[in-house]
């Protein structure tokens, strides 16, 4: 009643002074899992960015980068339905979004790598056949392997001549690259320093039998390329069909999906299960040999 009889501008006031109130008790409670949800984003950039991709980018600038990508998605998404909720599902997908660049970024630069391994092999062995150790070999295919290899054994040697020992600066590549075949080649070498023997023979045995990894890997990849193909198609089929229905049978209950509270419900429904699937399909073809 109070506020019923008092002026219009004085109820303005108050209720601005009440959602400002609101704003900065919001703000003062979120201030510290903001903080630590940013400090984390920070350090997974910088561990992937710098340790696994070794680009010389800053963590502060990647997650100003990611903030502006949630923001804009999600501006993105309320600009096409007109609802919170299609501002939630592209903010969620802008928080997705480096998670899926990073991990493709990693995946490609170690396909690339693991390419390139049994050539570096081929590199050590000829350079200790001609004469050099170890660690002159692995000059060579630093100086004129192709990238991104040379960059990881440019990396390694740099850890070596600031005083790393060379087995905890091969242990150190083995953890950063994340490949078994460049654990495989590394423990090797680490068990022929330690027990001596011919290095360009052992080298040899090594290439092939990383060799036959990747023939075996390159096989299963072949045989599991339809289930594959069936969780990429399975991930693009709820839109061509959601499209199809738009243009060419029912736009009006289409629009109804985004519009209405039961089609909201319905739409999540098909994401997460259309997500569950995709991913079920996915882990069924990795097959790690």
């Amino acid at each position: 009643m109070i506020l019923a009889d008092a002026p219009s501008g004085t109820v303005t006031v108050l209720t601005s002074i009440a959602v400002f109130g609101l704003m900065f008790a919001a703000a003062v409670l979120a201030y510290r899992p903001i903080g630590q949800f940013i400090r984390r984003q920070e350090y997974i950039f910088a561990t992937v960015l710098q340790r696994r991709l070794l680009l010389d980018v800053r963590p502060r600038s990647a997650t100003i980068l990611a903030g502006i990508a949630v923001a804009f998605l999600a501006m993105v998404g309320y600009l096409l339905s007109g609802s919170l909720l299609g501002a939630v599902l592209g903010a969620a997908a802008g928080v997705l979004l480096p998670t899926v660049l990073l991990r493709t970024l990693v995946r490609r630069r170690l396909d690339r790598l693991e390419a390139q391994l049994v050539g570096a092999v081929q590199t050590l062995a000829s350079g200790v056949r001609a004469g050099l150790n170890l660690v002159q070999s692995m000059q060579l295919v630093a100086r004129d392997g192709p990238v991104p290899l040379r960059q990881e054994f440019v990396h390694l040697l740099r850890e070596y001549e600031y005083g790393v020992p060379l087995e905890e600066a091969m242990d150190n590549a083995a953890v950063r690259i994340g490949s078994n075949d460049f654990r495989l080649l590394f423990s090797a070498l680490q068990t022929h320093r330690e027990r001596g023997g011919d290095l360009g023979e052992t080298l040899d045995r090594i290439s092939a039998s990383i060799r036959e990894i990747q023939r075996l890997e390159n096989q299963v990849k072949t045989l599991t390329a339809q289930g594959r193909a069936t969780a990429r198609w399975l991930g693009a089929m709820p839109g061509v069909v959601m499209l199809v229905l738009y243009f060419l049978v029912d736009p009006n209950g289409v629009i109804s999906l985004f519009t209405d509270g039961l089609g909201k419900l319905i739409l999540l429904g098909i994401v997460v299960l259309n997500i569950i699937g995709f991913l079920w399909i996915r882990k069924i073809v990795a097959i790690d040999i």
